[in-house]
């Protein structure tokens, strides 16, 4: 905002500037014929034009000054070229390359992003050379990235990414990473589920085959972006003329088959592009059937009107999706008729227009919306038995029930399944639903020398979930269930506003970039407490470069400083907690000659906790990059910190509650015959009544025990501040032309540290010495867990040789991915005090006189509640540490009872320090093209089967890389594309 001041400030120095045409034509170089279609751009201005048949564009209105005009198209090698615009430019003439081996320069690793948000480009080419099966591959090509360990798509589990932060660690990192899919935005916001899951949404279902580029934002990106926390990643898919291609691609686990094309429908009518996939992936080589597939398609149309006037309109319509999921039912090594199926069904589609105005008060204006629907229907059948009739609770009432049979009452409050063998098929829906629409304006301008570029823009999402929850196909056999539609629930709105200023400074041979903004969004939840959430994210850039292109030692240099906020939208199961009901047996009589046993419960609703203190998830980010040419070779250095605030977690709280309680005991002073029982409860008092079905002697109510339980009600609610630093660099030496072969070194320098400090209540499932439900609750600081954080630190570095043969039209790799430092540490700690301390032994409950530490000497470790409740008082908090000193030498009965809360160590080297030694894996792969008509590519991952030991100092342990998490099994594959 402060930069917006400034540029706005300095308008009294405005100079009329003036403006010139830029026209010609954009050919082919190997044939001189026409690119239709080409996009010639300014990018400092956002000013574009779109070739037409004979590959003439004319560019309007461009400033006076230096301008760098950047050519590209699908297929061809992007063209930058720069003019000092003094007077118009006409009947220019640019060449483009087609892109294949046969260029001098060929990349297959990431590249540096363009715009000032940090940022790694991965190509087609590059993404060819890799061969990925799943996008998520590509985060291999980030520094000190590794190489996927998953063989196969065949898991239920989501597969997704990870940027600024690793799976396991507190703070939600990788449900804070932002992911579109040509402006899509892929998000699983709404899913619901059985536990909370604060994991990205799954890419599997995403087509490998049609995707143009992938770009990874790991530094503060543009205001325009929201809902994310750590990073984003932007794909594009391809767009634009091309011939037939048919993809072939195979790994021992997978097998895709692509048809893709890019369709000139003529006469300035656009381009139409199609692509159909097919890919199979298998969990297992030994027996192949347990699969998933994704069955992809799209198709998009493009097309640039209004040409000829300087105001042209850029008009992109797509529709994509995917038939597929994962299924098990044809596996024989399955019980039969035992499966689990998860639909993987996607349909998404989107439309953007993009007008260059060329006005004086604005230059271009931009609206889009995209709807994204994903049904992810879970499917699992399950063979189940019995000896006796098992109950199956459906009531939605609080009070006593008592269970009958689905023959005689199908609406029972308990229905009592009876004995023998049953198939049970459960279901769980989730449809989810997201839309999005955008319009943003942009408006360029020069300031003297100065260009300002101001973006302003409105934005409106809604996520919502249209599946019907858990449900069974055959309520004979469901067990305990209660309908709970997801469908019921109101969707999320979310409004925003963005606006950012962008100023480029030349100073002498230097230049001084500032971007700066600030969003503000409006979260809007229909039908709960939360009503309407309003939130800020500033964010700035600076870049300084002190020279480029300079024929000297160091070629070029520059600095880059930022600073941002995001913020992350919770997901469905904090914002809708699902309903949860507490169910206790309060009465199991004698099983009859038929098998039946008539259970008798009482239920508890549980009341839904809502958290009007509830704040989003946000991010705070610090960065500084340091980027230069050195004699040829490219360095940049990258530190970075991040500081999560207000994490999403799930707390429990405990109510007491009383009931009536009947044992078989109470049963045995009954005169009426077993076999003339039948039994019914009052709903209120829980009174059980025998009842004689032939009417020859009275009922009977039978005596009960009064006692008690506990009703357990989870809240989501903020955690305690996450961080975590990171070092990053890349490192492309010189090519040694001699030998056509270049290098590159790049790594990753990664700290985190997460420690929960809030306080959590917990009830030990145990039973007091009497025999009576536990009556006591502990509430301790970060829970009732050994440890409350973690502590780690690693450094991974990798060095990949490149051979590029441009007269053989071929590339080969070799890439060797280390972990030269990996290092973590279970913690205990607390800010006012220590959180822990050093048993004697396994069986001890009280602190060692020995005056030592908890990490590391092989201690076990208690943790005391920092104050407990009782169910006599349970307002009063009562400090744990003094009245376990007090029992100890008073009430020792007491003293039994309090030390069940204790937590202890697992094992006495839970705190050890946990160091490993080194490891690494290498892989390598080659391209070769043959002809312009046919490409093949191998890669090897692992190619040394590497099974050296590893060892662990927590433990002094060893073990073997083979078959390990720490690097990918040897596994390899090919994949034959076709010109047609």
């Amino acid at each position: 905002m402060l930069m917006l001041f400034f540029a706005v400030s300095l308008g009294f120095v405005e100079l009329a500037n003036a403006q010139f045409t830029i026209s010609g034509k954009v050919l082919n170089r190997r044939n001189q014929e026409p690119v239709d279609f080409a996009v010639v751009a300014v990018p400092a201005s956002g000013q574009w034009a779109s070739a037409d048949a004979k590959g003439q564009f004319t560019l309007k209105n461009i400033p006076a000054g230096k301008v760098k005009i950047v050519i590209q198209y699908l297929g061809f090698v992007k063209k930058e070229t720069e003019y000092i615009m003094s007077k118009n430019l006409t009947d220019l003439v640019f060449f483009l390359d087609e892109d294949n081996l046969t260029l001098s320069q060929v990349e297959i690793t990431a590249k540096k992003g363009t715009d000032l948000a940090t940022s790694f480009v991965m190509d087609r080419k590059a993404l060819d050379h890799l061969q990925m099966q799943n996008v998520t591959d590509v985060q291999a090509l980030l520094p000190g990235g590794k190489t996927s360990q998953q063989l196969h798509l065949a898991t239920t589990s989501r597969q997704y990414f990870q940027v600024n932060g690793n799976s396991g660690e507190r703070g939600n990192p990788a449900f804070g990473v932002g992911l579109e899919v040509d402006g899509i935005r892929i998000t699983n916001n709404s899913l619901r589920s059985s536990n909370l899951e604060y994991d990205g949404p799954d890419t599997k279902n995403i087509s490998t085959s049609n995707i143009e580029s992938i770009e990874i934002i790991t530094g503060i990106p543009s205001v325009e972006h929201g809902d994310m926390t750590n990073g984003m990643v932007k794909i594009n898919t391809l767009k634009g003329i091309s011939p037939y291609l048919l993809e072939l691609q195979t790994r021992p686990n997978t097998k895709q088959v692509a048809l893709s094309k890019g369709i000139n429908l003529g006469d300035n009518m656009g381009v139409l592009n199609f692509n159909l996939e097919h890919t199979k992936s298998i969990s297992s080589l030994a027996s192949p059937y347990t699969s998933y597939q994704r069955n992809g398609f799209s198709i998009s149309y493009n097309n640039t009107l209004n040409k000829k006037n300087g105001q042209p309109i850029t008009l992109n319509i797509g529709i994509t999706g995917n038939v597929g999921g994962y299924n098990s039912e044809d596996d024989p090594d399955l019980f039969v008729n035992t499966y689990t199926k998860v639909n993987d069904n996607v349909f998404r589609t989107n439309f953007s227009a993009k007008w260059l105005l060329n006005k004086p008060w604005i230059t271009s204006l931009e609206a889009s919306g995209n709807i994204n629907y994903n049904d992810k229907l879970r499917e699992t059948s399950l063979l189940k038995s019995a000896t006796a009739s098992t109950p199956s609770i459906r009531t939605n009432q609080e009070g006593y029930h008592v269970g009958q049979l689905y023959d005689i009452n199908p609406n029972a409050p308990i229905i009592l399944i009876p004995r023998g063998f049953w198939y049970e098929k459960e279901y769980v829906d989730n449809k989810l639903i997201n839309y999005n629409a955008r319009l943003k304006a942009n408006w360029f301008r020069k300031i003297g020398k100065i260009d300002q570029n101001l973006l302003v823009g409105v934005d409106l999402s809604g996520s919502g979930n249209t599946g019907k929850g858990n449900y069974y196909d055959d309520l004979r056999y469901a067990p305990t269930w209660r309908e709970y539609r997801y469908d019921q629930e109101s969707f999320t709105y979310n409004y925003a506003f963005y606006a950012e200023d962008a100023l480029t400074i030349p100073i002498n041979k230097s230049s001084l970039q500032l971007v700066g903004g600030i969003r503000s969004e409006l979260t809007s939840i229909n039908g709960s407490e939360y009503g309407n959430i309003l939130n800020w994210s500033p964010r700035a850039n600076a870049k300084y470069i002190f020279w480029e292109d300079q024929k000297q030692l160091v070629e070029d240099l520059s600095i880059k400083v930022a600073w941002g906020k995001t913020v992350k939208l919770p997901g469905f199961d904090a914002l809708y907690p699902t309903p949860f009901f507490r169910d206790i047996l309060t009465f199991a009589p004698g099983t009859t000659a038929n098998g039946d046993t008539f259970y008798a419960y009482y239920t508890m609703p549980r009341t839904r906790l809502f958290n009007p203190d509830l704040k989003w998830q946000s991010n705070t980010q610090r960065e500084i990059t340091l980027g230069m040419t050195i004699a040829g070779n490219r360095v940049f250095i990258t530190a970075a910190q991040d500081k999560t605030t207000n994490p999403y977690i799930s707390v429990n709280s405990y109510e007491p509650f009383y009931y009536k309680f009947s044992t078989q005991a109470n049963l045995e002073a009954s005169t009426i015959p077993s076999v003339n029982r039948i039994y019914t409860v009052n709903q209120q008092t829980g009174i059980i009544t025998v009842t004689d079905k032939t009417g020859a002697q009275p009922a009977e109510d039978l005596s009960y025990t009064q006692t008690y339980a506990f009703m357990s009600n989870g809240m989501t609610t903020n955690g305690s501040s996450v961080t975590r630093s990171r070092i990053t660099w890349t490192v492309d030496f010189k090519q040694i032309k001699a030998l056509r072969t270049s290098l590159r070194v790049d790594g990753n320098y990664y700290y985190y540290k997460g420690l929960e400090e809030t306080v959590s209540a917990s009830i030990p499932n145990v039973a007091m010495a009497d025999g009576k439900p536990y009556k006591y609750i502990g509430f301790f600081i970060g829970g009732a867990r050994s440890a409350n954080g973690e502590f780690s630190k690693s450094m991974d570095m990798n060095l990949t040789i490149t051979t590029h043969i441009p007269a053989l039209r071929l590339i080969f790799s070799a890439r060797l991915e280390g972990s030269f430092y990996k290092y973590s540490q279970n913690l205990s700690e607390q800010r006012n005090g220590k959180r822990g301390f050093v048993l004697d032994g396994k069986d001890a409950y009280e602190a060692s006189t020995a005056l030592l530490g908890i990490y590391g000497g092989n201690h076990f470790v208690g943790l005391y509640p920092d104050y407990y409740t009782s169910l006599n008082d349970p307002s009063t908090k009562i400090p744990f540490t003094e009245k376990l000193v007090w029992a100890k030498a008073n009430d020792p009965a007491l003293y039994n009872e309090l030390a069940k809360m204790i937590v202890k160590t697992p094992t006495n080297y839970y705190f050890n320090k946990n160091t490993l030694s080194n490891y690494y894996s290498a892989n390598f792969a080659i391209t070769k093209e043959i002809g312009r008509f046919a490409t093949l590519s191998f890669f090897a991952n692992n190619f040394f089967n590497n099974m050296a030991k590893v060892r662990s100092t927590w433990n002094s342990s060893e073990s073997s890389l083979f078959n390990s998490s720490y690097i990918p099994d040897f596994n390899y594959g090919a994949t034959l594309k076709l010109k047609l």
